[in-house]
């Protein structure tokens, strides 16, 4: 049975909240997107562009709002002193959409484990350098490691020169950086 891209995210987001083990917040979710599409060519048909906090598309949050109110994804929000941040877990309707997407999410559920397991815990702040570098080298496919450090720099200039190459060294190591795929975002 075909769905439609609809079921195919709703589903996608319940997968990765279950596999997760824990909750995550909006930046994580939308990096987890980005990461899969991007890197793994996951057909999510999102269309990412470079924001504050790295690729961004606002798809992704219409249908994180979409998966609330089905209740398939619970958000709790949080007030720390400097502002606030989401928990998103799985919800009551979970398992129903992993069902009405289950032959997507066995055709891509290696990719979709092995974004759960390599960045959901990892912060918002490492997310945003990352999932930068990797946009970044999908613009400039043949940038050298110092240039690509210095790109990025450019745009996110809170991040040291030697943060930004702990990144591309970690990308380099995992074949990521190679991996991209310039023709799905």
């Amino acid at each position: 049975m075909q769905t439609d891209i609809s079921t195919r995210r709703l589903g996608v987001f319940a997968k990765l909240a279950k596999l997760s083990g824990q909750a995550f917040g909006r930046t994580v979710l939308m990096k987890l997107c980005y990461f899969l599409q991007a890197l793994k060519g996951v057909p999510l048909n999102y269309e990412f562009s470079l924001y504050s906090y790295g690729p961004f598309d606002s798809d992704v949050l219409a249908d994180l709002q979409t998966a609330e109110e089905l209740q398939i994804l619970e958000s709790t929000v949080h007030h720390y002193s400097g502002g606030y941040g989401y928990s998103i877990s799985p919800g009551r309707n979970a398992q129903l959409a992993e069902q009405y997407a289950e032959s997507f999410l066995e055709k891509y559920q290696e990719p979709i484990q092995w974004a759960a397991s390599t960045f959901a815990r990892r912060s918002a702040a490492d997310l945003e350098l990352i999932s930068t570098l990797v946009f970044v080298t999908r613009e400039n496919p043949s940038v050298s490691d110092t240039g690509l450090n210095s790109l990025v720099r450019a745009i996110k200039p809170h991040f040291s020169i030697s943060e930004v190459k702990r990144q591309i060294d970690w990308l380099r190591s995992e074949g990521l950086l190679e991996a991209v795929d310039t023709e799905s975002c």
